[in-house]
């Protein structure tokens, strides 16, 4: 029988007030996995522990970006792509310039040199090494609740679009030379409706009434939305290693077995007698004191 009470009502005044630090606020989501909003479909799907929790329908989806990575990334998988890919990357870059120091297996030691980021290494036309950004999102009604990683893949971060409709760089430069903060304001998430595959395009909504704001940057400031910016690859775990095959002595029971497999070795009896030692002389004990005191 467990003793641990539920939490009751009569929760002190000096603690009604009292924030979440970074600490507790990494236990919020379950397991300690960061939950995730993906585009599988051109639906916004929020998924915890790669299980999907919920999904919007509508064509655009209102968030407040509160931290996000400041360069943009890159990862190689040697398989086929796959916008959802969660499985650690063959290579990969957290800064856009060089493999990150956990990469096993590094293709260049230069992002800018690798044969794996010329067009055409992936065929038609294609890159094998994929941009990718990641931002932390917090719904735009419920701003104080969980904070979500948003993937970006690169159609959804490169390009040219109308004040409507920008890809992630072009509004996050607008919204900075314009001097203002993303986490200032509510951004509106649309499917691009001309794309063949999901393509993200973002536009400013409203900007945050006073209480809303200091909650985003608040929750820009916990570890959970920090982590939610940064690629969080672990090393591949290498093959464990082939040991040499046992060979069994020629001659010996295992080695005919593995000529024969399918003989039945018959156990032989040892025909070899053992010796029988001649039995020792008695010692005699007043010869073995004669010659102690010879010695002396």
């Amino acid at each position: 029988m467990s003793n641990i009470q539920t939490f009751r009502g009569d929760l002190p005044a000096h603690l009604q007030n009292v924030k979440l630090d970074d600490f507790t606020q990494a236990f919020k989501s379950s397991g300690g996995s960061i939950k995730r909003i993906t585009l599988r479909g051109r639906v916004f799907r929020l998924v915890d522990g790669g299980k999907e929790i919920a999904k919007n329908t509508d064509p655009h989806m209102d968030v407040v970006i509160v931290s996000g990575s400041k360069t943009v990334q890159k990862a190689y998988y040697a398989g086929e792509y796959n916008a959802d890919e969660t499985s650690v990357p063959d290579c990969w870059s957290s800064d856009g310039e060089r493999p990150d120091a956990d990469v096993a297996d590094p293709q260049a030691e230069r992002c800018k040199d690798c044969p794996q980021a010329i067009k055409g290494s992936a065929g038609a036309g294609r890159a094998a090494c994929r941009y990718s950004w990641r931002l932390g999102v917090a719904l735009r009604n419920n701003v104080g609740g969980d904070i979500y990683q948003l993937i970006l893949p690169q159609k959804s971060i490169f390009g040219q679009g109308d004040v409507e409709h920008m890809p992630f760089l072009q509004y996050a430069k607008y919204v900075a030379q314009s001097g203002y903060n993303l986490n200032m304001l509510s951004t509106r998430l649309s499917f691009d409706t001309d794309s063949d595959f999901p393509k993200l395009v973002f536009s400013n909504a409203e900007f945050l009434d006073k209480e809303t704001y200091q909650t985003a940057v608040e929750q820009g400031q916990t570890q959970v939305a920090i982590n939610a910016g940064r690629l969080n690859f672990t090393k591949k775990q290498t093959a464990a290693p082939v040991l040499p095959k046992l060979v069994a002595p020629a001659g010996s029971a295992a080695a005919e077995v593995k000529a024969a497999p399918d003989a039945i070795v018959e156990p032989t009896v040892r025909t070899t007698a053992k010796v029988k030692e001649a039995p020792k002389e008695k010692q005699n004990l007043a010869k073995l004191m004669d010659e102690w005191g010879d010695d002396e």
